[in-house]
């Protein structure tokens, strides 16, 4: 009889505790595949959303706050800025591309955005990477709205269907819905696999109209230049992404900006791929504790293998007596030993790394 038999013969005469071995070392190889798999796949993430621009400018206060309500829509806004800021920076020589932001409302937890149409014909949200529809048209005036994916597809929304707002950019108890200003769904967006899957992109005039619809009333039985100056008191912008015509001109602008050296303008600047990975070294600890508890269950697992063999052995004492007896040397009793721990191990290990992948 093979080896292999044997080994075969043995792991399947104790398929409890081979199982349970096998199990115990697939636990820890998939804990430790998919600590680093998540790792590098969320460092991915962050890193191809903020490639598309070099700058946001948004108001005063925390830069890493402003990155995440910005670029991956998380937290709430600092505050508002004036539009007049928006319009300084889209007519910079220095600046290609300025895409606005308003934020304020949600539908079902998922943030109303309003911005240009410039954001589908010339905004690259990673580079060379335009937004493409997969059903529908972006939309071309007020109450319009065009969905993330994943908006889409949590919300059941289709294009064609309307649907009305709620007051702030996360849904909260007793939040007031605008009811009186329907959305109309346009179009829908293919998967990006950024959080842009989870917003929804309106008109800047949609949101103003719905927060400062008394601007409106305002502005009326006045001469143009001052129904204009009047009515922009009431727009305002929660943030700009800002892509540059040269790069040279960047840490410039900036520093304009930051120092409040650009005149009309009392913002911030920050380079989010920085303050991703500033927040990346904060949570780097979280990370080297989730991947000693890991490796500690692959030790455990390694032990729970040497004592799985070490009871076979004392079980098969007579076993092992008898093929003794009939002339069989202690390097194959080694050899036989030694095979079983390494399918064990190996079949632990594939069904970890797949696991792994899996999660």
């Amino acid at each position: 009889m093979s080896i292999l038999k044997i080994v075969y013969k043995n792991l399947l005469q104790r398929s409890l505790a081979t199982v349970l071995t096998v199990f115990s070392i697939a636990i820890g190889v998939c804990l430790v595949v998919a600590i680093f798999i998540l790792r590098q796949e969320s460092e991915d993430a962050f890193n191809q959303t903020a490639t598309g621009y070099e700058l946001i400018v948004g108001p005063k206060g925390s830069s890493l706050q402003l990155t995440l309500n910005t670029v991956y829509q998380i937290g709430v806004p600092i505050q508002n800025m004036p539009y007049e800021t928006y319009e300084l920076l889209k007519n910079d020589k220095r600046v290609k591309l300025a895409i606005p932001y308003v934020l304020g409302d949600n539908f079902k937890n998922f943030r109303l955005v309003g911005t240009s149409p410039e954001i589908f014909s010339k905004f690259n949200y990673k580079k060379g990477e335009k937004y493409k529809l997969a059903l529908g048209n972006y939309f071309s005036g007020d109450f319009e709205a065009v969905l993330g994916n994943e908006t889409a597809r949590r919300t059941g929304l289709k294009t064609g269907d309307t649907f009305a707002g709620s007051h702030g950019v996360e849904s909260f108890e007793g939040a007031e819905t605008h009811d009186e200003f329907k959305f109309k769904v346009t179009g829908i967006l293919e998967k990006t696999f950024t959080p842009i899957d989870r917003v929804i992109f309106v008109s800047m005039n949609s949101v103003w109209k719905i927060h400062h619809q008394e601007g409106k009333d305002i502005t009326e039985n006045k001469s143009d230049s001052t129904a204009k100056a009047d009515s922009n008191k009431y727009k305002s912008i929660t943030s700009i992404l800002v892509s540059l015509k040269n790069p040279v001109y960047f840490d410039l602008l900036r520093r304009q900006i930051n120092e409040n050296k650009y005149d009309g303008i009392n913002a911030q600047a920050v380079l989010p791929v920085l303050e991703i990975k500033q927040l990346f070294d904060i949570i780097g600890n979280i990370n080297s504790i989730l991947l000693v508890i890991a490796y500690l269950v692959i030790f455990v697992a390694a032990i729970s293998v040497l004592v799985s063999l070490y009871n076979s052995m004392n079980d098969r004492k007579r076993d092992i007596a008898i093929m003794r007896a009939l002339g069989a040397g202690k390097f194959l009793i080694l050899k036989i030993i030694i095979f079983e721990g390494a399918i064990i191990s190996l079949a632990g290990g594939v069904i970890g790394i797949l696991a792994g992948h899996a999660v």
